[in-house]
């Protein structure tokens, strides 16, 4: 299968800036190009991995839709990676208290 822009939503396990013995949780939107889901997830480990982070799951990933009403942050990510074929990028972090 050729390389498309996908898009998904994934969630993450950091360390907090702020206090390094303290983990936080989130989701994000992320975009990439690639060939399959299995190739998105490597992807997304790949790049959370150097930053020392973690992928706790994804919650739902497919090709980029060209007719879907994105909002705007997600259009603009979709921008970024549509000139960028190496791109994978990711949005704000919406956190989740870790129980």
């Amino acid at each position: 299968m050729a390389k498309v822009i996908w898009v998904g939503t994934i969630e993450i396990s950091y360390l907090d800036n702020e206090d390094s013995d303290k983990r936080k949780n989130a989701f994000t939107v992320v975009t990439t190009w690639a060939s399959s889901a299995e190739e998105f997830r490597r992807k997304c480990e790949l790049m959370l991995e150097s930053h020392g982070w973690k992928l706790l799951g994804i919650d739902r990933t497919n090709p980029a839709p060209e007719n879907y009403d994105y909002n705007e942050e997600v259009a603009d990510r979709l921008e970024g990676t549509r000139v960028n074929p190496n791109a994978i990028i990711y949005s704000t972090f919406y956190t989740y208290p870790v129980m």
